[in-house]
């Protein structure tokens, strides 16, 4: 309870004990000064005075009114915890959008990422690097579904090394890239048994842990 209402309900108890603010004063031991300037609103008495007057009184007001300012600031702190934890949220989602936009790569980013991994690839093969070539596939990736895992993968590709195989040009005509997936269309000129052909195909690349590795090799002559 605040002035002025303090200070009405003082009045109010007081004349209901019909007591003077003299007889309140002298009750209390504090000055008749004291209690004209609570009574006429001029100031707000402090606590340990305010619950002389009540007990004096007979109100428990003191006390109520301590209940409904401890009630109000568990109200304020419900609040305030629900605003942080609100803030909180709100501040983790947008970190969290800002992280995810940053680790999206461009078309052109990926494009350029999958021509370097085909140099590389092309400059392996024809060296005669097959564990090389291996870095640029997934585990469990496949060539034409019927060659699949990285240890059937290295046995086609020693058997192709071994027999005069020579990737003469390679040149990817689309790259389409869907978040972590992007396919591949290409064409390339190869050399394998003294007898040159062209080649159309299709790979498939997925983005896993930090790098583009070749999931899926679809090709015909």
């Amino acid at each position: 309870m605040k002035q002025p209402q303090l200070g009405k309900k003082i009045l109010e108890l007081r004349l209901d004990k019909g007591l003077t603010q003299t007889e309140l004063a002298e009750k209390c031991n504090i000055s008749l000064r004291t209690i004209q300037r609570i009574e006429s609103t001029e100031v707000t008495p402090r606590s340990y005075t305010l619950k002389l007057i009540f007990k004096v009184l007979d109100f428990d007001g003191f006390s109520s009114s301590i209940k409904s300012e401890n009630s109000n600031n568990s109200r304020k702190n419900v609040v305030r915890t629900i605003l942080l934890l609100l803030t909180t949220s709100i501040v983790s989602i947008l970190i969290f959008k800002l992280v995810s936009n940053s680790n999206k790569q461009s078309t052109k980013e990926v494009t350029e990422i999958i021509n370097n991994n085909q140099s590389n690839i092309k400059r392996w093969m024809n060296n005669k690097q097959v564990d090389s070539v291996l870095t640029i596939y997934n585990d469990n990736a496949c060539i034409l579904n019927s060659v699949c895992g990285k240890i059937q993968i290295r046995q086609m590709m020693n058997d192709i090394v071994n027999n005069d195989y020579e990737l003469i040009e390679y040149r990817s005509i689309s790259i389409n890239v869907s978040d972590t997936i992007a396919v591949e269309k290409y064409k390339n000129t190869y050399r394998y048994k003294g007898k040159v052909s062209n080649q159309i195909g299709i790979t498939e690349w997925h983005f896993k842990n930090g790098k583009w590795l070749i999931t899926n090799d679809f090709f015909r002559d």
